[in-house]
């Protein structure tokens, strides 16, 4: 199945961070394409660092749930601790999409419930995946993200090191 992951971080090195979060994905995740990396403004909590954010296309053989829970196994391996929403956080990885596949149940939400509604998503992943369209809201990933009202504050950077 293919699947669509957001990635953040804004504690200590970033970079760093989604590196180790993209090859722990690895076990699990055939992962295809990386975007670029883009700083960003915290969105939700404002006093905080900035983040910087990434999306991953890969394959997957685990079911939607599993994936869940491996991907949060990998957050709390990299030093992710419990705290308040939208709270500073070495590592944040959440599934955009996957397939085709709706789910709405409290645990999960594919199409993740708020990626059509953030640049810091929405730009790395009209990076790599501008013609996917949402099963939800029946429009392409570039579609949703002309939507937006700004992309202001998302700043492309490159990978230092891969």
């Amino acid at each position: 199945m293919s699947v669509y992951l957001g990635l953040g971080s804004n504690l200590g090195d970033r970079e760093r961070n989604l590196l180790d979060a993209i090859e722990r994905l690895g076990e699990e995740v055939v992962v295809q394409q990386i975007s670029s990396p883009y700083d960003t403004e915290p969105v939700g909590y404002d006093d905080q660092p900035r983040f910087l954010n990434a999306v991953v296309k890969g394959k997957t053989k685990l079911p939607p749930d599993a994936l869940l829970k491996f991907v949060k196994k990998i957050e709390v391996d990299l030093g992710r601790a419990a705290s308040f929403i939208n709270a500073p956080r070495l590592i944040d990885i959440d599934i955009l999409l996957y397939d085709d596949v709706v789910i709405d149940t409290p645990s999960l939400t594919i199409p993740h419930s708020r990626y059509a509604e953030r640049a810091f998503v929405l730009v790395p992943l009209v990076e790599i995946a501008s013609e996917v369209v949402c099963p939800v809201r029946q429009k392409s990933v570039r579609e949703l993200a002309d939507m937006l009202d700004s992309n202001d504050g998302i700043v492309s950077k490159e990978w230092t090191r891969r």
